[in-house]
């Protein structure tokens, strides 16, 4: 799917704070039309709590990505419904909120670290079930996308999933090895296709110094291309790079001097980044994991684990953070168009969004109100009238839903 030859670009918040990006929008004088969030609860409560703070902060006017995964739960797990009151919970809220939201869960199933890994079949089958969840509460696709999310790189292990498992190192002709194509759970049950990737110098002896390019374009995975043949809306759900490299063993002192002193290094890969972005304009949208876990490089962890594009506790700015931004700077109805095929009507100064399918039933009801009534009370009372009608229209039941929300909300408080 090629939108226009256009990608948006986004943060993942630090610390899934939404005062992190009130703080980035302020600084920067920035809008971000879309924001992400990763959670792997343990606490039911977690989750929704944190959902109505960044809601209260942040409003309604943009797109969320929300990672609601089952923490250490394995998708044999999630098939025997050991955590649906958790997705039920979190698929209510955002009912409630009427949000829009792309939902990653159960995501990097083609990598070691979780228990959901591994087992391509009950992996399918879980996916499924969280998808008939999210329809239990009327959610559909203008409110949530479903987001297949995977590694770049397929890294089944030779036991149980865990941080530690023994890995197999997969390659496209390896026969006895699971790849992301063997968890797809058929197009229907997925609205978008994302993966994830990071230039990452030192977190494991044997890691390079690769650009974008190399990394998705690597002969052996062929990564790039397997995603582009699932034939979905395309996105980069995590990416980032580290701004230290250096030959020697990894020594603290040294990774802090690099930090400091990294000669342009970071601003580097992000042009790069900028510029394969530029040249694959399939990809729909990217989002930034803007995440700082070293803290500056203060606290000596043995690998350098500074993501961060927007740094605003050391107060580094890297280059191309503008760039990107205002490359990718979009009107939230051109996404909310492309990705959830909604449509934006402006009534009384308020912007409404339709599903293309219901653009005539909506432009006739809103136009017979506007002819047929003129105060706000009027129209009120005519939209009580049509609703009683009970029409048989999901269409225009949906109209006038929408606009009974719009003039109540003009009506002076008592």
């Amino acid at each position: 799917m090629n939108i226009s030859n256009s990608y948006y670009f986004w943060l993942k918040s630090s610390d899934n704070s939404p005062e992190n990006i009130e703080a980035i929008e302020e600084s920067q004088n920035v809008k971000l039309p879309i924001v992400s969030f990763i959670f792997d609860p343990r606490d039911d409560n977690d989750v929704l709590n944190s959902i109505d703070r960044i809601v209260e902060k942040l409003w309604t006017d943009r797109i969320y990505h929300f990672t609601i995964s089952p923490d250490m739960y394995t998708a044999k797990d999630v098939i025997d419904w050991k955590f649906d009151s958790q997705y039920i919970a979190f698929f209510e809220k955002i009912k409630e909120k009427n949000l829009h939201v792309i939902f990653r869960t159960m995501h990097e199933m083609n990598g070691w670290r979780y228990p959901r890994s591994s087992n391509p079949e009950n992996f399918k089958t879980a996916w499924i079930h969280v998808w008939m969840l999210s329809r239990v509460v009327w959610l559909n696709e203008e409110n949530i996308l479903f987001d297949f999310s995977v590694n770049h790189r397929d890294m089944p292990t030779k036991g149980t999933p865990s941080q530690s498992a023994t890995l197999i190192q997969c390659d496209i002709w390896k026969k006895d090895c699971y790849h992301f194509e063997d968890y797809y759970p058929w197009d229907e049950y997925v609205d978008v296709v994302w993966f994830t990737f990071y230039n990452r110098w030192k977190s494991v002896w044997n890691r390079k110094w690769l650009t974008p390019t190399q990394i998705l374009y690597d002969k052996n995975r062929k990564t790039y291309e397997r995603i582009k043949a699932l034939n979905k809306p395309i996105v980069i759900d995590e990416v980032a790079t580290t701004s230290v490299r250096y030959s020697w063993n990894y020594d603290y002192y040294k990774s802090r001097n690099e930090y400091l002193n990294h000669d342009g290094r970071k601003e580097n890969w992000i042009y790069q980044l900028r510029e394969f972005l530029i040249n694959h304009p399939e990809i729909v949208a990217t989002i930034y994991f803007n995440t700082d876990y070293t803290h500056g490089l203060q606290l000596q962890i043995t690998w350098e684990a500074d993501w961060a594009i927007v740094n605003l506790r050391d107060n580094k700015i890297y280059g191309w953070f503008h760039e990107l931004e205002i490359f990718g700077e979009k009107e939230l109805d051109n996404i909310l168009n492309s990705l959830f095929h909604l449509s934006k009507f402006s009534i009384e100064w308020k912007d409404i969004f339709i599903s293309h399918k219901c653009d005539k039933e909506f432009s006739m009801i809103s136009s017979i109100i506007k002819e047929k009534a003129k105060t706000t009370e009027e129209k009120i009372e005519l939209i009580n009238k049509l609703q009683k009608a009970e029409f048989e229209s999901d269409c225009i039941n949906k109209s006038l839903y929408e606009l009974t929300k719009v003039y109540i909300n003009q009506q002076p408080t008592q």
